[in-house]
């Protein structure tokens, strides 16, 4: 990761037109005004929620874990809640990780994540979890361990560059694999974004922090207000009840814009979109205008006006996006769709068209 290129330009921003939304600053700029994840705001779990035994008993682990890891770092990465600690486990030898939440985070983030991470079998593009323990000060939650950094970190280091469309490919195709296993499982993730994309030196990913997540069993729909400006869905912003699949679709959409247009496609729809306090203010219709500095594919805009239509019921599927003609851009059966990650950032900075 040391030999990361530092010269490839930032794009110009776009004017903007008053009856849409359309190029904001980039995710750098974004990052520096440091906006808000909305998780905190989520309503307070119901008495049912945290006297419910049976959640309890699936979380429940207090054995003798703390002899079980030799800690490496105890300060090993900052989390929205807490920490992570680099550990390793004593008699297999194996890496892990540790968040060390207090017990003044929401239960309901909690009891998400720790029942998610054991509904969920074993998948090549989320960690597994391996423990859960409460004490009366913290929960601790292990994790399998990835070497990598998140998408992010991997986007700033290259100044934001738009990324070659093979290159986006390969990431989104790992996301929407993740993304179609917990949505198989009835569990919708709620939190897409750049920072909860891992990707390691090989350029495998991994999607991280299912603690927004949301269990559909019942086929109804989702009525809390969660996940993280820039990359919430306009149904959520609009407190309207709405399908936790189509959400997981609409913030993967706007990661695949990030990775290829090196911007965000919407300004902070909290703030500047789609919601109106005022009766008397009709709600902004959104609408994605592709920056034309910027060589895109026109299937690759396609699949993204479709992911990033403002109508959750005209929304493309996470069926549909898997199927879209430029998802299946140079895909053979066994030979997936991979890259370098060292190539890719030691590659010469992209040039914007004439």
């Amino acid at each position: 990761m040391t030999d990361l290129i530092n010269d490839i330009a930032m794009k110009d921003n776009f004017d903007l037109h008053q009856h849409t939304l359309t190029r904001p600053d980039s995710p750098k700029v974004i990052r520096e005004r440091k906006s808000n994840d909305f998780g905190v705001r989520s309503p307070r779990p119901s008495r049912r929620d945290r006297d419910d035994s049976n959640l309890q008993k699936v979380i429940h682990e207090n054995n003798n874990w703390a002899s079980r890891y030799l800690i490496e770092d105890q300060d090993y990465a900052k989390g929205a809640y807490g920490k992570v600690i680099l550990a390793r486990d004593r008699t297999s030898l194996e890496r892990v990780v540790i968040k060390k939440i207090p017990q003044s985070t929401p239960s309901r983030m909690i009891i998400n994540e720790v029942k998610a991470g054991k509904v969920l079998p074993a998948h090549d593009n989320i960690p597994l979890m391996h423990q859960y323990v409460e004490k009366s000060d913290f929960h601790y939650i292990v994790f399998q361990f990835v070497e990598g950094i998140d998408l992010f970190v991997y986007l700033e280091k290259l100044n934001f560059s738009p990324r070659p469309d093979m290159e986006a490919r390969a990431i989104i195709s790992q996301v929407l694999d993740a993304l179609q296993h917990c949505h198989s499982y009835n569990i919708a993730h709620r939190d897409i974004k750049l920072e909860n994309i891992l990707m390691d030196s090989k350029g495998k990913i991994y999607v991280i922090d299912l603690g927004l997540c949301a269990f559909m069993e019942e086929k109804k729909p989702c009525r809390d207000f969660c996940g993280s400006d820039n990359y919430l869905a306009p149904e959520i912003v609009r407190r309207t009840p709405y399908c936790g699949y189509k959400a997981d679709v609409f913030s993967t959409g706007v990661v695949l814009f990030s990775l290829l247009f090196g911007v965000f496609p919407f300004e902070n729809l909290r703030v500047n979109g789609v919601h109106s306090t005022d009766p008397n203010r009709p709600l902004k219709t959104l609408r994605v205008r592709f920056p034309a500095d910027v060589p895109v594919a026109s299937s690759a805009k396609d699949l993204l006006a479709r992911m990033l239509e403002d109508d959750p019921a005209k929304r493309i599927s996470m069926d549909e996006v898997i199927n879209h003609p430029w998802m299946q851009v140079g895909k053979a059966p066994s030979s997936p769709d991979v890259f370098s990650l060292r190539n890719s950032c030691e590659s010469k900075p992209f040039k914007s068209a004439p």
